[in-house]
């Protein structure tokens, strides 16, 4: 399936800027089971409609509103080094390429795109991703969440991947799958592809330009902007 909504006055594409959680991967599960591999150490768990709640945000974002939420104790670092430990685990061992990842990358680089990353997640699950997925090399700039002050949907991180590339906010197409990062990408001027993924199912992705069911779905014809 894919949707499409008309943009006026957009041209042709000239850099895109990836996602990585639900885009590159559905790595959202191995999130999961991550933050219930630590909570298991207290006999608790997070249901699937509550870590629905924080897709998209910051791991700090998402450890604050855990805290508050089962009143874990002690100094919030220590919980978030216990939770890098356990996904860096996980993702090392089972992230997979999106379907169509691959030829899609291809695709861009064959038109000479250069291609960003800008992932919510930190540095190093960032890296574990790249190195499982062995596309390291085709990314130019790669930001992740702890190097923006306000994280998605502000649309800094966007508009510093695109500073990165060199090329205007309105040059770049982004491929996301949740509304917090699509309002991100959307607030900092760029064309927008949502990607629907098992884990952001029933989530509304209309603020997209685009909308398919999965990267393989992508209609190379966007890229002239305007459709």
């Amino acid at each position: 399936m894919a949707t499409a909504a008309h943009r006026p006055g957009a041209g042709p594409v000239r850099a895109v800027i990836f996602d990585m959680d639900g885009v590159l991967t559905d790595s959202e599960p191995f999130y999961h089971e991550a933050h219930n591999l630590v909570l298991g150490e207290l006999g608790l768990a997070l249901s699937e409609e509550e870590n629905r709640q924080i897709l998209g945000t910051t791991v700090e974002h998402s450890w604050r509103w855990i805290a508050q939420r089962f009143q874990l104790p002690g100094p919030l670092d220590g919980w978030l080094a216990r939770y890098d430990r356990a996904v860096i685990e996980v993702l090392s061992a089972k992230a997979q390429p999106s379907p169509g990842l691959y030829r899609l990358l291809e695709l861009l680089e064959a038109r000479r795109l250069p291609l960003g990353l800008a992932s919510s997640s930190q540095a190093s699950w960032v890296r574990a991703i790249l190195q499982k997925l062995g596309v390291e090399e085709r990314f130019k700039v790669v930001i992740s969440g702890e190097m923006v002050a306000h994280g998605k949907p502000a649309p800094d991180i966007y508009l510093l991947v695109a500073r990165g590339l060199g090329v205007e906010p309105q040059g770049c197409l982004v491929f996301e799958d949740t509304p917090v990062g699509i309002s991100a990408a959307r607030a900092a001027g760029m064309q927008v592809v949502a990607v629907e993924t098992p884990s952001t199912a029933g989530m509304d992705l209309s603020q997209a330009h685009h909308v398919v069911s999965s990267l393989a779905r992508f209609d190379p014809a966007w890229l002239e902007g305007g459709a």
